[in-house]
């Protein structure tokens, strides 16, 4: 799902694509599938879109003129684990964990990695690119870095990045305690990030000319530029149906909730806003996980019982993925090979929060001795 400049992109359980809002560029002028084929991921730019297929290939729509929609090719083995569309740019990450730009040949180039290191996620914004690493980092690129944007907040030990987003002049980055921060032009409040209750965390975070976060308990909120009613998030009801997903454009935001029905608030001149109803049967999905060499992150729930050790698994979406028991005795380190077993990801791609925000290897690390019984101490004041 995403929301661009003024049009609006929604994947359906079918595996089919849907956009509507301004058509002048092509950009709401979804590529037919081939048979078994299906859309897993969509990105909206400013007159472009960016679609994902589940073999793996990617395909673009709207305008051309600095080649945003000419897809690099790929070689043999190859495939795209994720897309995002800028300005002028189309960002794509490849399952080798390395990042492919077109569009926008003023741009900087993507930097190398270092050894061991890979890419697990990219955004593209008005003017620059954001690039999350395998080792919780994130660097930022542009030619301009006028606003700021490119100035990556410094972590505190123990913490790592989770996601990040690239919006019109700023970015925001989701760090592994749950928690937001932002960096860039904050001329409308778009770096004003809400303050969470207790026990609430942030697990998604989506910038366009302003700020949306999805939180833990469903809810999102937003911040910034609010002349055209982006902000208003409309409320829920207390009938047990959340948010799911949630993307911010330039002066409309777009969010799926857990029903399967997508909603929007703000500027609808090109009825952007105005989300038609699918056929009976059929429903809007969040986009797909990307798994493969991006990253997996859960958050995970420790409570010691008796000597032994309940644990649940959840997604960043707060969506329960696993629950088990282990012994109190058991190494820390085997419950991070036996997620990554349940959860069919690569142990190297897996990010284990704790409760108090720090990675589970990170502690692992520190001591390889630690016992699945100590993390029930790890749980956040």
């Amino acid at each position: 799902m995403a929301a661009g400049v003024l049009h609006t992109v929604l994947l359906r359980s079918d595996g089919n694509a849907v956009a509507w809002g301004m058509v002048n560029a092509g950009q709401c002028v979804i590529p037919p599938l081939d048979e078994g084929l299906s859309y897993t991921q969509v990105a909206a730019g400013w007159l472009h879109t960016v679609l994902l297929r589940s073999d793996g290939c990617a395909v673009a729509c709207g305008r051309n003129g600095a080649e945003q929609c000419k897809i690099p090719a790929l070689d043999e083995g190859m495939s795209y684990t994720q897309v995002s569309a800028g300005y002028a740019q189309t960002v794509l990450l490849r399952n080798d964990g390395n990042a492919v730009l077109c569009g926008s040949p003023g741009h900087s180039r993507i930097l190398p990695l270092d050894e061991g290191c890979w890419y697990t996620q990219v955004d593209a914004g008005d003017d620059h690119i954001v690039l999350l690493r395998n080792d919780g980092r994130a660097v930022a690129l542009s030619s301009r870095n006028h606003y700021g944007e490119c100035n990556i907040p410094p972590l505190e030990e123990g913490m790592s990045y989770t996601q990040v987003a690239g919006g019109k002049n700023h970015t925001v980055l989701l760090r592994s305690d749950g928690h937001a921060v932002a960096c860039g032009s904050n001329d409308g409040g778009q770096c004003d990030i809400p303050p969470l209750d207790e026990g609430v965390s942030y697990t998604q975070v989506s910038a366009g000319d302003h700020t949306v976060l999805l939180r833990s308990d469903g809810r999102a909120v937003a911040c910034g530029r609010n002349e055209s009613k982006q902000c208003n998030v409309p409320a829920l009801k207390d009938d047990g149906v959340v948010y799911t997903q949630v993307s911010a454009g330039v002066t409309h935001t777009v969010l799926v909730r857990s029903d399967g029905v997508a909603v929007a608030c703000g500027k609808s001149h090109y009825k952007q806003c105005r989300i038609p109803a699918p056929e009976p049967g059929i429903w809007y999905v969040r986009d797909h996980t990307v798994r493969g060499t991006d990253s997996f992150v859960c958050q995970l729930d420790v409570d010691g019982v008796d000597g032994a050790v309940a644990l649940k698994c959840c997604g960043l979406a707060g969506n329960e993925v696993l629950r088990w028991k282990a012994l109190g005795s058991e190494l820390a380190l085997d419950i991070q090979a036996y997620i990554a077993h349940e959860l069919r990801v690569k142990l190297q791609s897996l990010r284990v929060v704790l409760p108090n925000g720090k990675l589970l290897a990170s502690v692992c690390r520190a001591n390889p001795r630690v016992r699945a019984g100590d993390l029930s101490d790890t749980h956040k004041s």
